[in-house]
């Protein structure tokens, strides 16, 4: 993966941590998005996360939302953050977020929101 493949912005805000990112939507660049999401989460002991992932571009199908919850968040789950809220935009044929219940269903608390007012209400801050 080439170093600049995403740009990544993480800021500290009262009751969550904010998370924006760009660039180039793949298995690597959400895996290595992802590591330094929770690793920053977790050093700085914030539960919940608000990741805005509208400028990055890209496929991620069914098989990638399935490797991202059931391969790299396996190893995530009840280690401190409770409570994830995303802002994307519909890039599926499907009628839904596909993300949520596949990440509800290994119980992971993921919502997935066009608006960023949504979001954070959902996160109830």
């Amino acid at each position: 993966m080439e170093k600049d493949e995403f740009t990544l912005q993480i800021e500290e805000r009262p009751h969550y941590l904010y998370v924006q990112t760009s660039g180039i939507r793949s298995r690597d660049t959400v895996k290595a998005i992802t590591a330094q999401v929770f690793t920053c989460a977790l050093e700085k002991h914030f539960s919940k996360i608000l990741i805005d992932v509208r400028e990055l571009n890209g496929l991620f199908g069914v098989k990638d939302i399935y490797f991202l919850v059931t391969d790299l968040l396996r190893d995530l789950r009840g280690k401190g953050v409770d409570q994830v809220a995303i802002i994307d935009v519909r890039r599926s044929m499907y009628t839904g977020w596909v993300l949520e219940p596949v990440a509800q269903s290994r119980g992971f608390n993921f919502r997935v929101f066009a608006e960023y007012d949504s979001a954070v209400k959902w996160l109830n801050v």
